[in-house]
This record gives structure tokens, sequence and C-alpha cells, in this order.
């Protein structure tokens, strides 16, 4: 994969990690049998914009 054109995206990635039998959220990383990474992306006006772009890019080739 050639990675010499590669389009950024403004976007943030916030990384929680969440007790599934009581629901309770934690910043830091936590372990043990119940506990869940959640990952959320949010992704700028702008870097949505650009995102729509390569989506619509990649619509218009056709499938082998």
């Amino acid at each position: 994969m050639k990675t010499d054109n590669l389009i950024k995206i403004d976007c943030t990635t916030i990384t929680t990690w969440r007790n599934t039998k009581t629901d309770e959220v934690f910043k830091e990383k936590v372990e043990g049998p119940d506990i869940v990474q959640d990952v959320t992306v949010q992704i700028t006006n702008k870097g949505l914009e650009v995102f729509q772009k390569v989506m619509n890019q990649s619509n218009d080739k056709p499938k082998p």
C-alpha cells in the first residue's frame, strides 16, 4: 500500500473504559472481567468534508 499521498482528516480520538455491570466510566485504563474499552472519534466539519470527498471518489471507481 502506498503511503506517500494519504489524506489527513482532522479528528480527535477519545478512549474511555466502562464497567459493563455498573456503567461506571473511567478516563484512565482499568482492567477487569467486566471492563470494556470504548473509542469515540470526533471529526471536525472540515475533516468530514474531506472524508465525504474521499468516500465519493471510492464509489466512483468501477468494482472488479
